[in-house]
């Protein structure tokens, strides 16, 4: 008996070790692991100096060029010419690129072990190739190698190139006139359902018109905030664009018309018209009214282009309210020629200057610009404002009252809403196909208002 309550403590004793053992064995695997973890963080907190971030909660990184993963962030200003093409993070974080400090802002992170992938490639592989390269986009891409003053890509998801600053030479002869060339933008999809990179070009003013109009029992006569069956996209892309007489022009409320400029003068001639792609428009817009996006500094730049892009409409008020009468149904995509800037063109193609770098203008509120503090690097930094007019844009305005509004680049330098019965200037933008190219010429000041770049097919 006793030799056999020994032999079952004996058993007892070895399961035990073996126990102890393997439980030895994991915590060693374990802290091996932890180790590991702790020694791939510590990597990245060498480089944190450099990341901004906006919420709680930690982040890991991992950096592509092309396909092949890096073992760093490739530097700023390389041989190679690296840019920036796109950051995707999980877990609801987004990525924001400082062109200036080279580094990203993380956005939105308040969970741990967030993973966000940067992704980089030379400038002109991650946008020309064989079948473009001789195109004007490509002349561009090529252009801003060089011209990192008054060309920057914009770090959206499209990663779109600009030209930005007060005054950039960026002016292009086109319909026997001078216009000037927004950016090279990214993406873009046509009528045919074909996304690809087109140049975004843009007229001075042909006057002052309402965006739209109506009678007194539509929206109390205020007209309605849905581009695609606006007055002014009606002759814009029937008048203007074929060069034909006719049309309606608004310049107030209750359908109070005034005479049209003179499409057969101004209007696109066969030339231009042969140049232009038909593309589908964003027409989405921000998901709260302005009243409440005013208060949250809800229209920054970065923060527009996607709500650009977005499924939210211009009509979130109370149906059959006096100025939420109308029975028309919105849409976040138009195909169209002719259309109108976008609030997000407008934010980008600022420089910024003196202490309030380009980044800190991206990150505030477009209607916040007017401060003293920022409209001076932020407003006026801007070759789109206009300080004798105000400037109709293409997107609508979510208003909890009306389904009249509409953004428009204010002439204190803000971007604001608008009933789109006020008359403000109309200044038409087109996208060029993408095989219209830029004659080539040795004249150093190419681009120039007195030198234009010239275009052909």
């Amino acid at each position: 008996m006793k030799l056999s309550q020994y032999k079952e403590k004996k058993k007892s004793k070895k399961i035990i070790i073996v126990f102890v053992a393997i439980i030895f064995l994991i915590g060693g695997v374990a802290i091996g692991i932890t180790f590991a973890n702790f020694k791939v963080q510590k990597s990245f907190k060498i480089m944190e100096g450099n990341f901004i971030y906006e919420g709680s909660g930690d982040v890991i990184f991992a950096f592509y060029k092309g396909d092949e993963l890096l073992t760093q962030m490739p530097e700023k200003d390389n041989l190679d010419n690296i840019t920036f093409v796109k950051g995707e993070c999980n877990k609801g974080a987004i990525v924001e690129w400082d062109e200036d400090t080279w580094a990203p802002k993380i956005l939105n992170l308040h969970e741990t072990k967030t993973t966000c992938k940067l992704y980089f490639d030379r400038v002109y592989e991650s946008m020309c190739n064989s079948s473009n390269e001789q195109s004007a986009i490509c002349y561009l891409v090529k252009k801003a190698e060089s011209n990192k003053t008054n060309m920057r890509y914009d770090n959206t998801k499209d990663n779109n190139l600009r030209f930005i600053s007060r005054a950039p030479n960026n002016y292009v002869k086109f319909n026997n006139e001078t216009w000037r060339i927004i950016g090279v933008m990214n993406n873009v999809e046509d009528e045919f359902g074909n996304t690809g990179s087109h140049l975004k070009i843009i007229r001075n003013s042909i006057g002052s018109f309402s965006w739209d109009s109506s009678e007194y029992k539509v929206n109390n006569g205020g007209g309605v905030n849905e581009w695609s069956t606006s007055a002014m996209a009606k002759v814009l892309n029937e008048n203007y664009y074929n060069k034909e007489a006719g049309g309606i022009c608004y310049n107030s409320s209750e359908n109070r018309t005034v005479a049209c400029p003179n499409w057969q003068s101004i209007g696109l001639d066969d030339t231009a018209r042969k140049m232009i792609s038909k593309v589908k428009w964003n027409l989405g817009t921000i998901s709260k009214g302005f009243n409440l996006a005013y208060s949250n500094t809800l229209i920054t730049p970065p923060y527009m282009y996607e709500a650009e892009r977005s499924e939210n409409t211009g009509k979130i008020c109370k149906k059959n309210t006096s100025y939420c009468s109308d029975e028309k149904e919105r849409t976040t995509l138009w195909p169209g020629y002719v259309g109108l800037m976008y609030p997000s063109d407008y934010g980008y193609a600022t420089s910024g200057g003196g202490i309030i770098k380009r980044q800190d203008c991206l990150s505030l509120s477009m209607n916040q610009w007017e401060s003293s503090l920022f409209q001076t690097s932020c407003g006026q930094s801007n070759w789109l404002y206009d300080s004798n007019n105000e400037q109709w844009t293409i997107t609508s305005t979510p208003n909890t009252t009306f389904a009249t509004q509409v953004f428009k680049i204010n002439k204190n330098w803000t971007v604001l809403e608008c009933g789109v019965a006020q008359a403000l200037a109309i200044r038409p933008v087109v996208y060029l196909n993408s095989n219209v190219k830029i004659e080539e010429d040795t004249n150093a000041n190419y681009g120039y208002e007195s030198a234009p770049y010239r275009l052909t097919t």
